[in-house]
């Protein structure tokens, strides 16, 4: 995964030296926007890699939209909320789920496109054998499971929780053993082989496994779906930005993906577009904020 990662910074960094010009030109024009990131956005990700990637980021921001960016990290979803809501960044990056977190402690936080990987819908997926008995998260009590690295927050989230309602304990409790050495299709590839008992992986993950290996996929099978996780959230605190820029920004992010620097920033954040705010999208992070309360430790004032 980290090597994946440099890999992809290093082709960036390569096309950006050849392009840049005019973003860098742009980029001088004014301050740069400030945008948070939260940190569970980068489990896998050291930070040193993402300080590597704020400049090539911010050039190609100014490119597709006039205005440099600079990332930085922001702790968790309240974190950010926080600094989002006393305007000490001026855009936030989420998870669907955070971000309805962090909306239901600061109102005010509005959302302005979301970030897709293929799907607007996310679904995190407990996967077994076909032959397996395992129909539920009861069923895997002392099972293995393979974690694939490279997984977005809501297969763990959902991990954790269907754990928690099964054994009345944390995954690590309820199952003899949890790995974490393998991509998606690796983690996919041990649970038809017999490695590991299961592994959990988003409804993407399995699509591409099945074209790419159909006959292991049908010795497969889901025992359980989670609810929809809303998509993640480019977000912002109306004020901070004035109207015209918020707007620029919002059109160069729905329109990155037709130039070829913009599908260079896609390929580093492993998606395939920014789009509009859907019209179910409001419903949708009411509906995980139900489903999936916010930490204890998260919800605490501080």
């Amino acid at each position: 995964m980290r090597q994946s990662w440099m890999l992809l910074f290093v082709a960036v960094s390569a096309t950006l030296a050849l392009a840049t010009s005019r973003g860098e030109e742009l980029g001088k024009a004014a301050k740069p926007v400030e945008i948070g990131l939260c940190a569970s956005l980068f489990r896998d990700v050291p930070d040193s890699v993402l300080e590597t990637m704020s400049k090539p980021f911010g050039i190609v921001m100014a490119s597709q939209t006039g205005m440099m960016g600079h990332l930085s990290k922001a702790g968790d979803a309240l974190d950010l909320g926080k600094q989002l809501n006393e305007q000490k960044v001026h855009l936030g990056i989420f998870h669907g789920y955070e971000f309805a977190w962090a909306r239901e402690k600061y109102p005010d936080l509005k959302p302005l496109v979301i970030a897709v990987n293929t799907n607007r819908h996310l679904r995190a997926l407990l996967v077994v054998r076909s032959d397996s008995e395992a129909a539920n998260f009861g069923d895997m009590r002392d099972k293995t499971l393979n974690m694939p690295r490279g997984n977005r927050g809501h297969c763990y989230l959902f991990l954790e929780q269907r754990c928690n309602q099964a054994g009345d304990c944390a995954a690590a409790e309820h199952l003899s053993k949890i790995t974490t050495g393998a991509n998606a299709e690796e983690a996919l590839d041990e649970v038809v082989d017999g490695t590991v008992d299961a592994t959990i992986v988003d409804r993407v993950a399995l699509d591409v496994y099945k074209r790419r290996k159909p006959g292991r996929y049908a010795e497969l099978k889901v025992a359980v779906e989670s609810e929809v996780f809303p998509a993640g959230v480019v977000a912002y605190r109306p004020g901070t930005i004035e109207e015209k820029a918020l707007n620029r920004f919002r059109d160069g992010l729905v329109n990155c993906q037709k130039t070829i620097l913009g599908r260079q920033l896609l390929t580093m954040w492993k998606l395939t577009a920014f789009e509009p705010i859907p019209d179910d999208y409001d419903k949708t992070l009411t509906d995980i904020a139900k489903a999936y309360p916010p930490p204890a430790e998260e919800s605490e004032e501080e």
